[in-house]
């Protein structure tokens, strides 16, 4: 590990480079020493596109030897103090060795991704790339790039920097290639579902190790292994693994292999079943998690009957500025500066000098109305004594259309997933979720059935398999996507067993929810039992449900739901 600078710090973290520790690096190597060991006919050439100190490559020249593999080395990187690192790691290598100081997205300053690699494979690898192994950064400021939306299809929506790594890894191995990634678990989340695609639609993906939190110092990211191979293959099964938190301990006090770990805990999950979930990296999954899953693959998507919108653009604590410019109001940024950029005319804030003021407050005031923060909203119902002042010009507190009426109430923050409903036309800030029946759904669809259907146990089972949130990780989030995306039961109005369903969860709602109360035991069974109808579920796959929750580290979110089981749901069948 490079020594680094105060300035070098803030520099790497700029650029998202968070080097490898040795552990996961030598993992790395074991994981694709077998897929490369069946190609081994030639010198093979192992490239690292970001290759920061050189512990990936060092890992896999010193772990290839040992099969009598002979590797070529290149690594690039864009930072110069990592390319010097990695040439003196190297110093007396047996292996040929080039390093490259260039910018691996677009390589030797070429204007277009694709041009600056075809030079770059033609003066330093002929033959092709047989290996791409790398940790690529995440989080980088990627401001300054100007044409990503042009030049990469995986730069769209609320993308990352190592999505375009890993299109950029795809795109230059050559075909039956190897590669391997460690990327942070923000990579099962929606927002990066295009990512994921191309990976299943134009690789076979060998595995997938969720490694947890803890392995990078002072970084508090999950992370994850994914390793595959560039030939595109419908039928075939993803090797799956899950390293525990006590499996973590071992590993990290010397205890425990954690190649010997991740390989008894393997376990196979069909490929098509990631593809048919909508391109999710399904990775503990059961038999009896795989029929219900397929189940739910063939069912509506939330989206298409509801709609879901933020808030006010502004956190709980409400603090705004005035740009003596413009005259209108933006939030105080949520980093210490000096100076700051109004919103709206762009023109240079000193933050000691303009005007402050704060527009949430614990007391009803004058153009004051109740607002609902992420931490107000319980399990079916929210609770507030917060007060939000209107009137700032340049606040969006967007439209009232949006507050009225019966709405649910979705928190971003927090694992699997908080749901309530109000009915007091409060405003939400930019961490809630508001969620509506589309106009143009059946009147039996009411607001009450949507937050019965988040809070239920199946919901909450299908964020455990999409996301694979069965611990503690740092600043835990629910997408709007991931939230679009949950299935809806398809609903036969004509039958009148469903109306009757319906209209039971929705009165049973509407009876046992209000300031200071808590839906009961009996009510809460009797509305998951009307869900698994909706969604045609029996005792038996409940049973899977409960004791995928059951098995999730028991953080409130998750033992809240523990009150009732199977037996108690379907005591008087279904």
């Amino acid at each position: 590990m490079v020594d680094l600078t105060s300035n070098n710090k803030k520099r790497k973290k700029a650029l998202g480079a968070f080097y490898t520790p040795q552990v996961l690096s030598d993992l790395l190597a074991k994981l694709l020493i077998p897929l490369c060991e069946k190609t081994n006919d030639h010198l093979i050439t192992v490239l690292d596109p970001a290759t920061g100190d050189g512990i990936l490559l060092e890992s896999f020249e010193r772990i290839a030897q040992k099969h009598n593999i002979d590797i070529n080395i290149i690594g690039i990187d864009i930072d110069k103090g990592a390319i010097d690192s990695s040439k003196k790691r190297f110093e007396g290598s047996d292996s040929g060795c080039a390093f490259i100081n260039t910018d691996a997205l677009y390589p030797l300053s070429n204007s277009l991704p694709s041009k600056g690699w075809d030079t770059l494979i033609r003066k330093y690898i002929p033959n092709g790339i047989d290996l791409i192994i790398s940790n690529p950064p995440w989080g980088a400021d990627i401001s300054n790039y100007v044409s990503l939306p042009h030049d990469f299809k995986t730069a769209i929506g609320q993308f990352d920097i190592y999505d375009l790594f890993i299109e950029t890894i795809i795109e230059n191995l050559r075909n039956n290639g190897v590669y391997g990634i460690i990327v942070p678990d923000s990579i099962y989340c929606q927002e990066h579902k295009k990512v994921r695609e191309i990976l299943l639609a134009n690789t076979t993906v060998m595995g997938i190790v969720k490694l947890g939190e803890g392995f990078f110092p002072d970084v508090n990211f999950a992370v994850s292994i994914i390793y595959g191979v560039k030939k595109p293959n419908a039928k075939y099964d993803v090797l799956c693994s899950h390293i525990s938190n006590s499996e973590k301990k071992a590993i990290m006090s010397g205890e425990a292999d954690i190649y010997t770990i991740v390989m008894k805990k393997a376990i196979k999950v069909p490929a098509k079943q990631m593809i048919a979930s909508g391109f999710s990296f399904i990775v503990d999954v059961g038999q009896e998690d795989l029929s219900i899953l397929n189940k739910l693959n063939k069912y509506d998507t939330i989206k298409l009957h509801t709609s879901c919108k933020r808030g006010v653009e502004l956190s709980k604590k409400g603090d705004v500025l005035q740009c003596p410019k413009c005259g209108k109001w933006f939030p105080m940024p949520r980093n210490k500066k000096i100076a700051t950029t109004c919103s709206h005319c762009k023109a240079d804030v000193v933050i000691a000098t303009a005007n402050h003021a704060n527009i949430v407050t614990n007391k009803k005031e004058k153009e004051c109305v109740s607002l609902i923060a992420g931490e107000d909203i319980g399990r079916f119902s929210v609770s507030s004594n917060r007060y939000i002042r209107q009137g700032f010009n340049g606040i969006n507190y967007k439209s009232s259309v949006l507050y009225q009426g019966p709405k649910v109430l979705v928190r971003k923050t927090g694992v699997g997933i908080t749901a309530g409903i109000d009915y007091n036309n409060s405003l939400t800030n930019q961490v809630v979720y508001i969620i509506k029946p589309k106009d143009s759904v059946h009147p039996s669809v009411t607001a009450e059935v949507i937050v019965a259907i988040l809070c239920s146990r199946l919901t909450t089972y299908i964020i455990i398999k999409r996301k694979g949130s069965i611990g503690w990780t740092s600043n835990p989030y629910l997408s709007q996507q991931d939230v679009n995306m949950l299935p809806f039961p398809k609903l036969d109005f004509q039958n009148s067993q469903t109306t009757a369903a319906l209209n039971r969860i929705t009165e049973l709602v509407r009876n046992n929810i209000g300031k200071g109360k808590e839906m009961s035991v009996e009510a809460d069974a009797e509305i998951e039992r009307n869900i698994a109808f909706l969604y045609n579920l029996g005792y038996k796959e409940y049973k899977t449900i409960f004791n995928t929750i059951g098995q999730v580290e028991q953080m409130i979110p998750f033992r809240r739901l523990l009150n009732i089981n199977s037996d108690f749901i379907f005591q008087n069948g279904i």
